[in-house]
C-alpha cells in the first residue's frame, strides 16, 4: 500500500463491502470523496459524524498546531451543512513530549474548540513507544441538526451553481511558508511573504460552510489532498453529474501564485484545506454573504447533465479535468526539507 490516504480501489473492494451490520437509519454511508457519515434520528434531525488523525506539527508551536488539528476536522464536519458540537479525542503521545508541551497543546485544542462551540465529551490520553508526530492519535466530531439542511450527493441538481472560496493551494502555501520561513523570506517581497505566512489562519473552511449552510446548500466538499481539481472530480463522481467550470471565473491569491510558482507546483492540484467547494441553487446569495464576512468567493461553474469535470477555456474550447494522480505539495515539502538540511 502507498503512503497517505488509501486509493479508491482499496476502499471499494475491501472497506465498503465490509462495514459490519448495516442499519437503515444510516443515510450517508462511508463513501470515497464524501467527508461525513449521517444517521437519521427519526425526528427531523440527523447526527453527522467524522474522524481524522490528530495532526500535530511541533515546528508550528503546540498551540498553533492544535488550532489546525481542530479545524481540519471541524471543516470536514461542516461540509455536511451541520456544524460540529461534540468531540472525542484519543491522544497516543510520543515519549519525548514534555508536560509543558502537552499543556500547550491541550490548551490550544480547548481554545480552538471553544471558538467553534464544540465540547470534548470523551476520549483517551496516553504516552506510548513507537508513536511520533505529526499523527498522535484519533479525533472524532459530531453534530446534530435539521435533516433538511444536510448536504447529500442526491440533492445536487442540474442548474446548481458551483462556488469556490479563497482559491487554490491555501494549505500548501500556509504550510510551506510556516515550515520553511527563511527560504521564502529570501525569495519573496516582505509584503507577499507576510500574506503567504498568514495564510495559515485561512486553513479552515468551518466558517465558509457555516455561512453557506445558513442560506442553503445541496453539497459541500473541502479541497484537501489533490486540491481543487480533485475535490471537483470527487463531487462529479459521487453525484454522477458534469461539473462545468469556466476558466474566466477562476481566481487565485497572489501570494499563493508566487509561492507555488517558486516551488514549481500546480496550485490547482495542491493540497488546500481552507478552500470549500459549495454546490447550491442560491449561488449569488451565498457569495455575497461570504464576501460580507471577508471570505473571498465566487461562482466558478454550474452543474450539467453528463459526467466528469469540464473546463471551458477563455477562447470557448473545452477540456476534461482529470483526477490528479498525486499531490505535488509533498514533493515540494521534501525538496525544501533537503535544502533546509544542507
Amino acid at each position: 500500500m502507498r503512503l497517505g490516504k488509501i486509493d479508491e480501489k482499496i476502499f471499494t473492494e475491501i472497506i465498503y463491502p465490509n462495514l459490519g451490520k448495516k442499519h437503515k437509519e444510516v443515510i450517508i454511508e462511508p463513501q470515497n470523496g464524501v467527508d461525513t457519515g449521517a444517521i437519521d434520528l427519526g425526528d427531523g434531525r440527523v447526527l453527522v459524524v467524522k474522524s481524522d488523525p490528530v495532526f500535530i506539527v511541533p515546528q508550528f508551536g503546540f498551540r498553533k498546531a492544535a488550532w489546525f488539528a481542530v479545524h481540519i476536522l471541524a471543516s470536514d464536519v461542516m461540509t455536511s451543512g451541520i456544524p460540529p458540537r461534540y468531540a472525542l479525542i484519543d491522544l497516543n503521545l510520543p515519549p519525548k513530549i514534555t508536560d509543558e508541551d502537552f499543556k500547550e497543546m491541550w490548551l490550544g485544542i480547548h481554545q480552538a474548540l471553544e471558538e467553534i462551540n464544540v465540547m470534548v465529551v470523551g476520549g483517551h490520553t496516553g504516552v506510548y513507544e513507537g508513536t511520533d508526530y505529526p499523527m498522535v492519535g484519533g479525533f472524532a466530531m459530531m453534530g446534530i441538526g435539521e435533516k433538511e439542511k444536510l448536504g447529500m450527493p442526491s440533492r445536487v441538481k442540474v442548474g446548481d451553481y458551483i462556488i469556490m472560496t479563497k482559491g487554490p493551494a491555501i494549505e500548501a502555501t500556509g504550510l510551506l511558508t510556516n515550515l520553511y520561513p527563511d527560504y521564502f523570506k529570501q525569495r519573496l517581497s516582505p509584503e507577499v511573504f507576510k500574506e503567504a505566512y498568514e495564510m495559515y489562519w485561512k486553513m479552515s473552511c468551518w466558517k465558509d460552510g457555516l455561512i453557506a449552510s445558513n442560506i442553503g446548500i445541496h453539497l459541500m466538499h473541502d479541497a484537501t489532498e489533490g486540491g481543487v481539481w480533485n475535490a471537483l472530480a470527487e463531487i462529479a463522481r459521487v453525484t454522477k453529474k458534469e461539473l462545468r467550470i469556466y476558466e474566466d471565473k477562476l481566481f487565485i491569491n497572489r501570494a499563493v501564485k508566487e509561492v507555488t510558482s517558486l516551488v514549481n507546483i500546480d496550485p490547482w492540484i495542491s493540497i488546500s484545506e481552507g478552500t470549500m467547494i459549495i454546490i447550491s441553487d442560491k449561488g449569488e446569495e451565498i457569495v455575497k454573504a461570504l464576501n460580507r464576512e471577508g471570505i473571498e468567493a465566487g461562482i466558478i461553474g454550474e452543474v450539467k447533465e453528463g459526467e466528469g469535470v469540464t473546463l471551458v477555456k477563455k477562447d470557448g474550447s473545452k477540456s476534461k479535468i482529470e483526477q490528479p494522480k498525486e499531490d505535488p505539495f509533498w514533493r515540494a515539502f521534501f525538496d525544501l526539507a533537503k535544502k533546509a538540511q544542507s
